[in-house]
């Protein structure tokens, strides 16, 4: 016979087990009514937040972005505030004089067009070379003749007619290549290269407002992601692409600036990404166009050697010094944008058949002033037209990318300003047989656009395409390439960014009586009933029933409070300016009738102006909506989610 006690016992267990049973099957019938994919057991009892999937093939980035630690603003392009911060810029107009000379697959040419003009033409020709990262002039060559094989990637030029006309100029070229270091059989054929093309201050916002040309085509043409939760980690472009080609910051090496005890040049401390490519027998090249602001010469003592196979610097310093016998932006008959994309074909052409990392930062147009960037645009466009049709992107990845914001400038003293000086453009590109070799760490890509990165994620990644890593021993910060996971719950904290850096908005729970939020929501529904707007005879107009639950989403007080750095090193924050708090993001979750849809909208207000922005892709359904938007699932299904069928 049973003992009372151990009977409890016994109904107790039995009643529980049961009671566990009917909860769970409630569950996922309630999921599967709503066609939700329920949490699995391992999530459910570990504490794992569920991502929510729909059946009709849309997935809401507005939904699982409450599940991301770290979320960016979504900024406006254009709004009335920026009116007065863009103007317009006058095209470059270079002589139609053109150059006598010009180079290709290592030799030196004397241009025939200008032989038919001007009769003989006999030049000298002066290798210009780099020397303790300087420019030096090596013994001319008198008469240097056509066909003549290049001895350096730069060289000043001075040519006479026999009609007594005469030339001058520098140019950059691409001498042949001898790799300097031991590197391993190059003889396999599932190596990838690697283009980084490279901009000065500018901001994805800003990017997209001034070379729309330019992101339509990389995004849209070729198809590249942009990583929309870039994040700086320090001020200015020694902070922005130490990481990147390192994997180090400049405050966790030995001193390498100038005028410091102690000091070495950075290749004594550092070991460039570009040198783990040099040893698997790839080509190099590294140019930037400011040389006398140069990334690793400005404040730093620069190498001791030279960095790559190809190194512009020479050409630049040597270049420079004549920039005023020119018309504004022009070296001779070329602008100086088209001599620097130039010189990067001219580095893939000359080395055919080799793979190759190539890094180009172009500064003139955008350094100081955003503006002249626009003067880029077609000609960037057309680069990456030679590209794709040269089938150069078939088997690389190529980088678009900034280093910052705008650092200066009256939009930079507002507070989106501030914010996109902290996220920079950073768009990449895939070849299809990468995605199709490796489609798990194409779609970990995809989904760490939204996910927060640092620059050291991007030399990791660099790694992983030759199939290297970095060491973390002793680093508390963990590094991620885009090929990985990068975790949900990435803080700036966790990847070691100060918080005057961080762009991730602070949320907090607001009141959903609030004003602001009862006129967000009504701007929300008033652009779903404008996308409707065409269909109404077949579709209700949708009215607000209730507004669930509603967020803010604010940018933190530090990067308010920043105003500059106090150093020129960036590494002590002045943390005294008093903007407020203008920009703020709401993220509602609100029900419609007719039909009891629920929504979840994001938009961004502007306290200070009192603007509301809203788009359709800040949207989502949170509910099913069965044969609600029968009426048009066929000639219009991208707006189902919101049509109710009169």
């Amino acid at each position: 016979m049973v003992k009372p006690f151990r009977r409890r016992c016994i109904v107790t267990f039995f009643a529980g087990t049961v009671l566990v049973y009917i909860t769970i099957n409630l569950y996922i019938t309630i999921c599967n009514r709503r066609r939700l994919k329920p949490p699995t057991f391992m999530q459910k009892y570990l504490g794992q937040k569920p991502k929510i999937h729909f059946e009709d093939g849309y997935t809401s980035a507005t939904v699982m972005s409450r599940f991301q630690a770290c979320i960016h603003p979504n900024l406006s392009l254009w709004n009335k505030e920026f009116e007065n911060y863009f103007e317009k810029v006058e095209p470059i107009k270079c002589t139609d004089e053109m150059d006598w000379v010009y180079t290709g697959n290592g030799r030196f040419y004397i241009s025939q067009p200008a032989v038919n003009k001007y009769g003989e033409i006999k030049c000298a020709y002066v290798p210009v070379v780099n020397s303790n990262d300087e420019s030096k002039d090596l013994k001319p060559t008198i008469p240097m003749l056509n066909g003549s094989a290049l001895v350096s990637d730069a060289f000043k030029v001075s040519c006479k007619s026999a009609k007594g006309h005469k030339y001058a100029n520098v140019h950059a070229c691409i001498a042949p290549t001898t790799n300097r270091v031991p590197f391993e059989n190059a003889s396999a054929t599932d190596r990838y290269n690697v283009l980084v093309f490279g901009f000065d201050s500018i901001s994805r916002q800003t990017f997209m407002r001034l070379l729309p040309k330019t992101h339509k085509y990389f995004t849209e043409v070729l198809g590249g992601s942009l990583l929309e939760g870039y994040n700086i980690v320090g001020d200015g472009t020694t902070q922005a692409l130490m990481p990147i080609l390192t994997g180090k910051r400049e405050t966790e090496i030995p001193e390498v600036r100038r005028g410091k005890r102690g000091a070495k040049y950075v290749d004594q401390i550092l070991e460039f990404i570009w040198k783990r490519y040099e040893r698997k027998n790839y080509v190099t090249q590294w140019g930037e166009d400011l040389a006398n602001i140069g990334t690793f010469n400005y404040r730093l003592l620069g190498f001791k050697d030279q960095p790559v196979n190809h190194y512009m610097r020479p050409f630049y310093l040597a270049a420079m010094p004549i920039y005023g016998h020119f018309n504004r932006y022009c070296l001779g008959s070329r602008t100086r944008h088209t001599v620097y994309i130039d010189w990067l074909k001219e580095g893939l052409e000359s080395n055919k058949g080799r793979n190759f990392f190539t890094f180009g930062f172009f500064s003139e147009y955008s350094h100081s002033n955003n503006n002249p960037i626009v003067l880029a645009d077609d000609a960037n466009v057309a680069f990456f037209e030679y590209l794709r049709n040269n089938k150069y992107l078939d088997k690389t990845f190529l980088i678009v990318m900034s280093d910052h914001g705008a650092r200066f400038g009256s939009i930079r003293m507002t507070e989106q300003g501030k914010l996109e000086e902290r996220m920079p453009y950073f768009g990449v590109y895939v070849p299809d047989i990468f995605k199709t070799t490796y489609p798990e760490k194409y779609a970990n890509l995809l989904t760490n656009t939204k996910r927060l990165v640092i620059p050291s994620d991007i030399h990791e990644t660099f790694l992983d395409i030759i199939g290297e890593t970095s060491s973390s021993t002793g680093k508390s910060r963990k590094v991620y390439s885009l090929f990985s996971s990068i975790p949900e719950d990435r803080t700036c904290k966790d990847a070691e960014i100060e918080p005057h850096w961080c762009a991730c908005l602070k949320l907090e729970a607001t009141s959903v009586s609030d004003p602001d939020i009862i006129i967000s929501v009504q701007k929300i529904i008033s652009h779903i009933n404008d996308l409707l707007r065409n269909f109404m005879t077949l579709c209700h107009q949708l009215s607000l029933s209730k507004i669930i639950k509603s967020f803010s989403f604010k940018t933190n007080d530090q990067i308010l409070k920043f105003k500059q750095s106090l150093d020129k090193d960036g590494r002590i924050p002045d943390l005294s300016d008093k903007l407020f708090n203008a920009l703020v993001h709401y993220q509602i979750t609100f029900e419609t009738v007719p039909g009891n849809a629920i929504f979840e909208g994001t938009v961004l207000m502007n306290r200070k102006s009192g603007e509301i922005e809203a788009s359709e892709k800040d949207i989502s359904r949170l509910n099913r909506y069965y044969d609600d938007a029968k009426c048009i699932e066929r000639s219009q299904p991208s707006l189902r989610p919101y049509c109710f069928c009169k």
